[in-house]
């Protein structure tokens, strides 16, 4: 309730409202000694809030340091909002009714939440609104960064990083894909439709209103494993996920297998070097010794090809028997069918395995120079994927990336 002891302090936000947000005057706001509530008017029939006394205290302190960032990112005092897009209406339907995929690291908590009023507000600014509509923020989904003081904010690129780690979290552990999305300001000529369009119902021409079409949701119970620091890997492969051309998100897949196949090749040629360091030749080298050590370097250097690079990271990231059933059932008879084996499993000898990652690594290369080279004289060599099993090749290719990126957060950070 509004009395003589806060309404000083309501009038001072109500004031800073006012000077942040060009949208607003004194006369928006009705504050009175006695009021139980404020409300704030909204574009559009009946889009307004009404806040409690010591919720209209706290939406003045958020805003007033209000901020937009390329008209997706919505940012306040202690909370910053990131708008995005799921991959289905189904899968955004499920989220406005039951999980929100909880995460805290630091003392940050993150949510997935229906766009609340702070959305509403940068549709305002951003003249992302009709004056009879409204802008029908209600209906958008936002990542919500809630912050335990102010001062610990982090800056927008540190936000970004923290936010593709939490989108990678979610699409490993859930297969729920999202993407990063935007306010869209309203075009003139579309709202000059819209008017056009009053006197129709909803969905018809005739007058006739649409049935809703009965939304399936998931009854799963989504667990959500503690957020990974975040690397560039993980917006190639939020990236990945986002595109719907199968040759693009093989190309974005690839993309991390080369991200760590240096880093691997390098610790196998660390280890190596300092075991020849251990040797009491180093305190007297003679000529094969030295030889050796050059024989090391070029090795590395030749595992540094193109053609070499990924298969080092099939022999150390990630486990091959527990993924093998991911490939394309072609590639997975050719693997069986060179290494002389009916299955892979753990039984399966250590050079088998090597072999078969070697066959499978091959394939990628191959299947990759096809779609980068496509339009040049490119010539097969005979170890390119179907393009019927692409779409395949990539979900294995999603399932191994997700292990590689993990593999690598364990790594001590002189090592990555």
């Amino acid at each position: 309730m509004i009395d003589k002891d806060n309404i000083d302090e309501v009038k001072k936000w109500a004031s800073i409202i006012c000077k942040k947000i060009d949208y607003y005057s004194d006369d928006d706001f009705d504050i009175e000694t006695g009021e139980e509530s404020i409300y704030v008017p909204l574009p559009g029939d009946d889009q307004g809030e009404t806040l409690e006394t010591v919720d209209f205290i706290d939406f003045g302190f958020e805003i007033s340091d209000f901020k937009i960032e390329n008209h997706g990112r919505i940012q306040t005092t202690t909370l910053s909002y990131q708008i995005i897009k799921a991959e289905s209406e189904d899968l955004e339907y499920y989220l406005k009714n039951t999980s929100d995929f909880h995460q805290e690291i630091d003392g940050i908590e993150l949510r997935i939440v229906e766009a609340p009023i702070y959305v509403g507000i940068a549709c305002i600014e951003l003249g992302a609104y009709h004056e009879d509509f409204g802008s029908n923020y209600q209906h958008l989904l936002a990542i919500e960064i809630t912050y335990p003081d102010k001062r610990n904010k982090l800056n927008v690129a540190e936000e970004t990083h923290l936010i593709y780690s939490y989108l990678f979290e979610i699409a490993d552990s859930t297969g729920l894909i999202f993407y990063l999305s935007k306010i869209i300001v309203r075009d003139p000529e579309l709202e000059q439709k819209i008017d056009a369009l009053l006197s129709l119902e909803y969905g018809t021409l005739e007058g006739e209103k649409k049935e809703e079409p009965e939304e399936e949701i998931s009854e799963d119970n989504f667990v959500l494993k503690p957020l990974l620091t975040y690397s560039e890997s993980m917006k190639l492969y939020v990236s990945a996920l986002q595109t719907n051309d199968k040759e693009l998100r093989l190309l974005n897949f690839y993309k991390i297998l080369e991200y760590y196949a240096p880093i691997v090749i390098n610790l196998d040629s660390y280890q190596l070097l300092a075991k020849k360091l251990d040797s009491p030749k180093v305190l007297k080298p003679n000529r094969i010794y030295l030889k050796s050590i050059f024989d090391l370097v070029n090795s590395t250097n030749q595992r540094l090809r193109d053609s070499e690079l990924i298969k080092s990271v099939f022999n150390t990231c990630f486990d091959l028997v527990d993924t093998f059933d991911f490939l394309p059932k072609s590639i997975q008879r050719k693997v069986l069918g060179i290494i002389k084996e009916k299955n892979i499993n753990y039984t399966t000898k250590k050079e088998k395995l090597s072999q078969a990652s070697n066959i499978i690594s091959n394939t990628l290369y191959s299947t990759r120079n096809k779609v980068v080279h496509a339009k040049s004289n490119f010539e097969p060599t005979g170890d390119e994927c179907n393009d019927k099993d692409i779409e395949q090749l990539n979900v294995f290719l999603k399932e191994i990336t997700a292990r590689i990126i993990r593999w690598s957060t364990k790594l001590p950070d002189i090592q990555k």
